[in-house]
């Protein structure tokens, strides 16, 4: 073979390479892009939402809701998850839309306490929390978390412009997306409440994002003893896309409750520790959805995403 064959040849070659490695880094992109369902969002006109395992490697709840314009954070985690979580902020200018607050348990909360008591340039325009009653909690305890964040979180916030106390019922708008509250801290959750007293985590909110064609459910730390009441209050308000299952996944909602969502994708917010453990009621509702089909994600895959079309 003469030099300019073998130069036509090396050329071929080398144009071939370049060729194979742009289809494939196309088609990891556009695979990359894809949510955990195969589906392709646009960011222009579509919400992603973003369930996130936590720093601490246990179970915690940090979701975010954004596009091109947005930013919506749903509680973020331990405080050991701020770092994580200031990166995925820096990721939209630094700048929150608005930051949901389900209850304040150092699982949702201890990130944001963190983060707005040192922002580091961070701006949130709106905090939505469950309106809790801190007086009232710090007078009868707290029996599964440490008060202190509660009340360091009370602290930052009680004289703040920017927080809205949600109460059931409440529908409002909010960048682009509908927000109805389902539960929140009132009395319906004072009298329902079973022996454990366990308010902070049944006065979380209950609540769902709609957009023009998809709903998400955020069922948060609410246990067995609201679930009766919330079923039999709002069956036909709780049927959404995806569900993210009360207090990752154990002891919480009913069967009947996550079957009349009718939903296709639950999200447990919790490690394989949790989810395929026998001694978690988690592992039970895991194997009971995927036998029914259903897309099961925890943080076993995470960050794990659907979309709000």
């Amino acid at each position: 073979m003469n030099m300019k064959k073998k130069q036509l040849l090396s050329a071929g070659i080398t144009a071939l390479f370049f060729l194979t490695i742009t289809i494939f880094s196309w088609y990891a992109l556009k695979k990359n892009a894809m949510d955990s369902t195969g589906y392709t969002p646009d960011p222009a006109t579509e919400y992603i939402v973003t369930q996130y395992p936590d720093a601490t490697g246990v179970q915690g709840t940090c979701y975010t809701i954004s596009n091109e314009d947005t930013l919506i954070i749903v509680d973020g985690g331990w405080a050991e998850n701020a770092d994580a979580l200031r990166k995925i902020i820096a990721g939209h200018g630094n700048h929150v839309n608005a930051w949901i607050i389900s209850h304040p348990h150092r699982d949702h909360v201890g990130a944001f306490n963190v983060i707005y008591a040192d922002p580091q340039g961070i701006t949130i325009d709106a905090i939505y929390d469950n309106g809790f009653d801190y007086d009232f909690i710090e007078s009868v305890g707290e029996p599964y978390d440490d008060i202190t964040v509660m009340e360091t979180y009370y602290a930052l916030t009680k004289d703040a412009g920017n927080v809205t106390h949600l109460k059931r019922g409440d529908e409002l708008s909010l960048c682009g997306l509908t927000l109805s509250v389902y539960n929140a801290y009132d009395d319906i959750v004072l009298n329902t409440v079973g022996d454990e007293k366990d308010y902070q985590n049944n006065a979380s909110l209950l609540f769902k994002l709609s957009s023009e064609n998809s709903s998400i459910l955020f069922c948060s730390d609410i246990k067995y003893d609201m679930s009766e009441t919330l079923l039999a209050s709002y069956g036909d308000a709780v049927s959404c896309d995806y569900v993210q299952t009360g207090h990752h996944g154990n002891w919480s909602f009913s069967d009947a409750f996550y079957d009349k969502t009718g939903a296709s994708v639950f999200f447990i917010d919790a490690p394989a520790e949790i989810t395929e453990n026998p001694d978690f009621p988690a592992s039970i509702l895991k194997e009971r959805l995927l036998g029914q089909k259903k897309t099961v994600l925890d943080f076993s895959t995470a960050p794990n995403t659907v979309t709000l079309k």
